[in-house]
């Protein structure tokens, strides 16, 4: 083909792209109704683009066929719609979330920007009005009811999530993609330094996560989004303020404010907290009937009543500003935390008199372990449009967290814990390369940790981990194949301690098929690699906190899952939900071994000082362990027409965790199911949930049994709008039947029941 005939063959083409275009005219709003503006709309798989206007409007070419639009732009407004694009004129085509919003949220721990819907591995988003009913102390206790999820508490306090059995080292806990690097991987009692309260929407990866976020990642990710650094434009003020308020059971008195501000080219972030609680109530004594009969003791539980030492006060806050162009953006936030909680169900004897003699009529008295938690941390991301030939988008993010706590021991510092990490990531998002979407990158990690008093267990140490990895993706018809690998390095200095320094590979292959817009199939397969952690390794000596003496095993090996997923996503006009299958396969599974005093792991005189102080014997060991299990996630709409809204909803999962040797795997969570019955009526909503959580009798060895128990909750919400403002009114009645509730993946199980029948009354105001 001659020049000439070339430039006539791509004039016709462009001809005929324009023929079959169409000006689509639209708005963005809210789920609220209201006009999102500045609203930026992208057509996934094109280089198409528009931009709201004050009042929510837009314009868009788009040739004649089925979109997926990409919408971002508010707070909570970034979401996925299609549309379809017909010969004949349209109306204005109204974007939102209003319809099927779990479906449109994006998940923002994943840089691809997919939904839950489309996502190869299963995901949660809890955002909006449900996430304001669902707030809690803890990231745990919000997240405890989904399907497959439950927590690891430590007391009312401290509750961790457990994804699928698999918590602490093997769930990464992020913020805006960034790992939160407090010491809550270190032991138990250590609470995740997240403020569940300012978070604008709290997401759960489940499954191997690792290509992204690393070896800790190997059970999922929990991401707490926020905006303090933030690429929106905000032209006008705009913020919130919430009070809630709590009865006897738990006496919460909670406070929070968040005020955004800014113009063009810059904006900024504040917001801020206080928030404390009282001893809560338990409707029986804390320690448990399998406890007692385990220790020759007979009758029934005693009375409940106030739970000594559950107290906890927390107050913190944070800044952000960014600067925003047409080249993309950057932003830098400072946020802080200071947090006093009491650790029931231990104490610390007071020293005898001198030859061991006490005088006569005086008692041992005891003294409740706390811990005083401070944390400041410096976030700097920047995220750079088209700043190379090929490059769509290249992100770079740096966190730097300056971490301590003590253990109190009445009003003696009994240990004292440091933490000094950062962290920098950073990841170049391609255009389409022969139909393939993707990203590459690196991250490096840095900790510097330190526990010093007479009774630290864990010696001074350094880790740093380097990784480099790559997420592929591509749409062949229905189908969309995604391919992930990720190289990393890990290496733990400890003084008079070899260094350990370890590489592992992770990777990953899937597809989503897609049925129809709503119904999907997706399966994965991923091996991933996990490293010991520095108390794994070398942990040795008494942790009053936990009322364990923990010993370390430095010639523990990599871990490594082989892993798939199976996922069915559905919606029809009767049925709405969710179905995975999913399987494990782990080799040289570490996990902290109850043990008895004649056990070959422990050092010389360790059975004899934990006898003294009362301690059990945790030794860390290794075996090959397979998970197995199912999750349900459905909800029947019950009317479809008129004001008055009735949907019931189901869920239910269970897990089956054992070694090769066909004993059970320590600290399973029990089959749970459960109904929700939901209402709605204009600005009205009301949600009844009763969910059974079953007896656990699958135990590991040297573990009691927990008994079932019933949860009733019940929570009531009614959005007041004037003036284009809106007061949000709710009211949370939890543990309705005043059960004893106990968390077996807990290790305070058996000593610290979750709190009785509680009532919390709350308003949120917003401008």
């Amino acid at each position: 083909m001659n020049k000439k005939a070339s430039w006539l063959a791509v004039a016709a083409a462009m001809m005929s792209l324009q023929a079959n275009a169409k000006i689509i005219q639209g708005k963005v709003e809210n789920e609220n109704g209201r006009a999102v503006a500045n609203a930026e709309i992208k057509v996934r798989g094109a280089e198409v683009t528009a931009k709201t206007d004050s009042q929510g409007r837009f314009e868009i070419d788009l040739p004649i066929g089925t979109h997926t639009l990409d919408v971002k732009g508010g707070s909570r407004a970034h979401f996925h719609q299609v549309v379809e694009v017909t010969e004949t004129p349209q109306d204005t085509v109204v974007l939102s979330m209003a319809e099927a919003p779990d479906n449109r949220l994006v998940v923002k721990a994943n840089p691809l920007e997919h939904t839950a819907l489309d996502m190869a591995t299963p995901a949660i988003i809890i955002a909006g009005d449900e996430l304001i009913l669902k707030r809690s102390d803890t990231l745990g206790d919000i997240l405890q009811n989904e399907p497959g999820l439950s927590v690891s508490s430590f007391g009312p306090a401290v509750s961790r999530p457990v994804i699928r059995g698999l918590s602490a080292g093997r769930v990464k806990i992020t913020n805006n993609q960034m790992i939160v690097q407090d010491a809550s991987n270190t032991s138990a009692d250590h609470d995740v330094s997240i403020e569940p309260l300012l978070a604008d929407q709290i997401e759960v990866v489940k499954g191997p996560a690792t290509l992204l976020y690393g070896s800790g990642a190997i059970g999922g990710v929990v991401n707490a989004a926020d905006r303090k650094i933030s690429d929106d434009t905000i032209e006008e003020l705009t913020g919130g303020i919430e009070a809630r308020l709590g009865d006897s059971g738990t006496g919460e008195q909670s406070l929070i404010f968040t005020l955004d501000g800014g113009n063009e080219n810059w904006n900024w972030h504040i917001d801020g907290y206080s928030k404390e609680t009282d001893n809560i109530e338990i409707p029986v004594e804390a320690e448990s009937e399998a406890l007692r009969l385990s220790e020759g003791e007979e009758g029934g539980p005693g009375e409940g009543g106030e739970f000594e030492n559950t107290e906890n006060e927390t107050t913190g806050g944070s800044f952000g500003t960014t600067y925003l162009g047409d080249w993309g953006h950057v932003g830098f936030a400072i946020s802080s935390v200071d947090k006093t909680y009491g650790v029931p169900g231990h104490h610390h004897h007071e020293e005898e008199e001198e030859g061991g003699e006490e005088h006569e009529g005086e008692e041992h008295e005891e003294e409740g372990v706390a811990i005083d938690m401070q944390q400041t941390r410096y976030d700097i991301q920047a995220e750079f449009d088209n700043p190379f030939s090929g490059i769509e988008t290249w992100f770079v993010g740096y966190s730097y967290t300056d971490y301590e706590h003590v253990e109190l021991e009445g009003d003696e510092i009994g240990t004292m814990f440091d933490n000094e990490a950062w962290e920098l990531k950073t990841y170049w998002k391609h255009k389409n390369l022969s139909g393939w979407d993707g990203l590459f990158g690196f991250q490096f990690t840095d900790r510097d940790f330190s526990a010093i008093g007479d009774e630290a267990f864990v010696p001074p140490s350094l880790t740093q981990s380097t990784a480099l990895f790559v997420v592929e993706e591509k749409e062949v018809g229905n189908l969309k194949l995604e391919l992930g690998l990720r190289l990393e390095s890990n290496k733990v200095e400890v003084e008079g301690q070899p260094e350990v320094d370890e590489t592992g590979v992770s990777f990953s292959f899937g597809n989503v098929y897609t049925i129809s817009e709503y119904n999907k199939f997706a399966i994965n397969y991923s091996r991933a690699t996990r490293f010991a952690s520095v108390e794994e390794l070398f942990s040795e000596g008494p942790h009053v906190a936990t009322a364990s003496f923990e010993v370390g095993n430095p010639d523990l090996d990599v871990e490594v899952s082989n892993n798939i997923d199976l996922s069915y996503r559905f919606e029809s006009d009767n049925l709405v939900g969710e179905i995975n299958l999913f399987w494990n396969q782990f080799e040289d599974y570490i996990y902290g071994a109850v043990v008895t005093d004649t056990d070959p792991c422990l050092p010389a005189g360790a059975a004899l000082e934990a006898e003294e102080e009362e301690l059990s014997l945790v030794c860390y060991k290794q075996q090959d362990a397979e998970f197995k299990g199912v999750e349900l996630d459905v909800t029947i709409p019950l009317t479809s027409e008129g004001a008055h809204q009735f949907a019931l909803g189901f869920i239910a999962d269970y897990i089956s965790a054992e070694f090769d040797d066909n004993t059970n795997v320590p600290r399973i969570p029990p089959m749970k199911t459960g109904a929700i019955l939901t209402y709605d009526f204009n600005d009205f909503s009301a949600d009844l949930s009763y969910i059974n959580y079953a007896k656990q009798d699958d135990i590991g060895e040297n573990e009691l049994p927990t008994n079932g128990f019933d949860m009733v909750n019940l929570d009531l919400a009614y959005r007041v709008p004037f003036n284009g403002d809106e007061l949000f009114l709710f009211f949370k009645g939890q543990n309705l039947l005043d059960e004893e509730a106990r968390d077996h993946a807990s290790f305070l199980k058996d000593l610290a029941p979750r709190p009785g029948r509680n009532f919390v009354i709350g308003a949120r105001y917003t401008f």
